[in-house]
């Protein structure tokens, strides 16, 4: 909460009366004061001719009950008003115009027809030369949109950064902003395209309603048309191999097959032939095989196919779905983390974070568990560098398999590594999961990203000797070994950490920080990455000279970690890292360079990408 806002929690500026208490609703951006006792009060005593109230963000149907409460106010000894927490927008004006001097406001909370319950995060004194902006905000997938992150500037200037909507209504108000013209307002929520209105005016003492703002979706959130590969599901070869694709495509004629990514200005890509196989075509669907050429460079990539017919040209595409990697990993490594709450736009905004985090230490892969709200995590994981797997569990919002697809799945990653994507408690039938291990018998490392690690010892953890289990969810040892093969279970600790799994011939040899026998990775959610890159001057293909300066705040070292420069079209040579691979874009215009660095420990280490004379 900004400075502008008294919190009410402050117990010397906010009085209470009957039962109050401090809730943080899943790692929410602003601790508010709850309450469910019919009756109970806050009392706030300011000196000002207005007043908003700010309400706390309701609980999302993964967690309980939003607040169904009402909400009588009076000012002095003005008539009382109703407000419903339901219905209203997070910051509401309580009063404006009023006289010079000092004023009391007391907001009691009551019953609304059995139900109760609300939020309160604080009170604002509004300026006299101030005004509101309000709109309803709503969205394609709209049961899994929460909440959007504003941003109102004035002549370039950011004037209020903050998260609004009411989910259960749309509702949405900017409170105490100065009267003026020339505003803009952005609106960003992760997996939704951002959308920015411009020339605002704010009246003076006024409400300034916008027309009903519509966020759609961000394509490559989800795949369109295809059942393999997909997101969550991914492809991963070697230049020269092969995959299975198939898709929608019904009777039409199936053209241009692309393989795409994007890095930064720089887009890179490739065409590549689809052979189609008739035994396998079925009313809509078609399949075939694709086959990679050998120059395509290292990345993920998103798939499209061109397909066109009596129901006119369209494309299909799997965004993030095909990883090309030039070896196989021998001693894989995974970055892993899980229960993170991520239910809306703010705590989204750490998930970004942990991806950059993962871009930089470069793991071969992310294991992801105990997901709650796929529209945003998708979103979040738009920039991630590698394929993930992801399961979601006892919070999860349902239908997260428009995203995911089946809870059950399994990653090849070469001949040697497979990874079984299990999202289930482990009573369920085990059928599927033991034929996709059963059918990789000679893989030497197999994994389990599951939602809980209890699976059955001998008959299954035994069964397939299965090298690593990573879960978020239940009881028991953190790390710890299970079984003859040996298991190592890694599990999450807490909601503000992640961990770095590193096997060696086989098995797992670390996945602790500072040697600890059980702790993750500390990642505050209110600080700043503790491991993180800065460009100097920039990396947006304009220079032709760049520094990478990588900072790490953590106690462990990281070698190998990877940046990626973005540069002008030409020869490079770099200075204090190791050259991984120089690739040119579609338009030859930008090279893009992979480089390795090695991060000592509680220090920086610099790379220097110069163009050759």
């Amino acid at each position: 909460m900004s400075k502008a806002w008294v919190s009410a929690l402050n117990t010397v500026r906010v009085l209470q009366s009957g039962t109050w208490w401090e809730s943080l609703f899943r790692y929410a951006e602003t601790a508010c004061l709850e309450t469910e006792d019919n009756g109970a009060a806050l009392t706030f005593e300011f000196t000002g001719e207005g007043v908003a109230l700010g309400l706390g963000q309701h609980a999302v149907s993964a967690y309980g009950k939003p607040s169904l409460g009402k909400l009588i106010v009076t000012v002095d000894d003005g008539s009382p008003r109703i407000l419903y927490p339901g219905n209203e927008a997070r910051e509401v004006v309580l009063a404006r115009g009023l006289t010079l001097g000092k004023h009391r406001v007391r907001v009691e909370h009551r019953q609304n027809r059995g139900e109760t319950g609300c939020r309160i995060s604080g009170f604002r004194v509004l300026a006299e030369h101030s005004g509101e902006l309000s709109f309803v905000l709503n969205g394609e997938e709209n049961g899994f949109f929460v909440d959007a992150r504003a941003v109102v500037s004035q002549s370039g200037q950011i004037v209020r950064n903050t998260l609004v909507r009411n989910w259960l209504s749309g509702a949405c108000r900017l409170t105490g902003l100065p009267a003026g013209k020339g505003y803009s307002l952005e609106l960003i929520a992760y997996g939704w395209e951002s959308q920015k209105i411009e020339e605002i005016a704010i009246q003076k003492g006024k409400e300034t309603r916008l027309p009903p703002v519509y966020l759609h979706r961000n394509p490559e959130t989800r795949p369109q048309g295809f059942r393999f590969p997909v997101l969550g599901h991914p492809d991963i070869r070697r230049p020269g191999e092969s995959f299975r694709v198939r898709l929608g495509a019904y009777d039409h004629t199936i053209g241009q097959v692309k393989l795409s990514r994007r890095v930064g200005p720089a887009t890179i890509s490739r065409t590549v032939v689809f052979e189609e196989d008739p035994s396998a075509k079925f009313y809509y669907d078609r399949e075939g095989t694709v086959k990679l050429p050998q120059d395509i460079p290292s990345g993920l990539y998103d798939l499209s196919i061109k397909v066109s017919g009596s129901r006119g040209d369209f494309t299909r595409q799997s965004p993030r779905s095909v990883y090309v990697v030039r070896d196989y990993p021998k001693d894989p490594v995974f970055m892993t983390f899980g229960h993170l709450d991520t239910q809306g736009q703010y705590q989204a905004e750490y998930e970004r974070q942990l991806a950059e985090v993962a871009n930089l230490i470069a793991p071969d892969m992310v294991l992801i568990s105990n997901a709650v709200n796929p529209a945003y995590i998708s979103g979040s994981h738009l920039v991630l560098e590698m394929p993930y797997a992801i399961t979601f569990g006892n919070h999860q919002f349902y239908g997260h398999e428009r995203w995911y697809g089946d809870q059950v799945g399994i990653i090849d990653y070469g001949p040697d590594l497979c990874i079984l994507n299990f999202g289930h408690p482990w009573h369920v039938d085990l059928s599927q999961a033991n034929a996709l291990l059963s059918s990789r018998a000679k893989a030497k490392i197999k994994i389990i990203n599951a939602f809980e690690h209890n699976a059955p010892v001998e008959t299954f953890l035994d069964r397939h000797k299965v090298k690593l289990i990573h879960d978020a969810h239940g009881p028991g040892e953190k790390v710890m070994s299970i079984g003859a093969t040996p298991t190592t279970r890694v599990g999450k600790i807490n909601s503000s950490s992640f961990r770095v799994v590193r096997f060696k011939n086989g098995h797992v040899t670390s996945a602790t920080y500072r040697g600890d026998a059980v702790a993750p990775i500390p990642f505050d959610r209110t600080g700043p990455p503790p491991l993180s890159v800065t460009y100097d001057p920039g990396n947006d293909g304009k220079h032709d000279k760049v520094t990478a300066t990588v900072t790490n705040m953590l106690e462990d070292a990281f070698p190998g970690c990877r940046v990626i420069f973005v540069l002008p079209a030409g020869a490079y040579s770099v200075d204090g890292g190791r050259l991984e691979a120089a690739t040119t874009s579609d338009n030859e215009r930008y090279t893009v360079l992979t480089v390795r660095m090695d991060v000592p420990a509680e220090g920086t280490a610099r790379a220097t990408a110069w163009k050759k004379e």
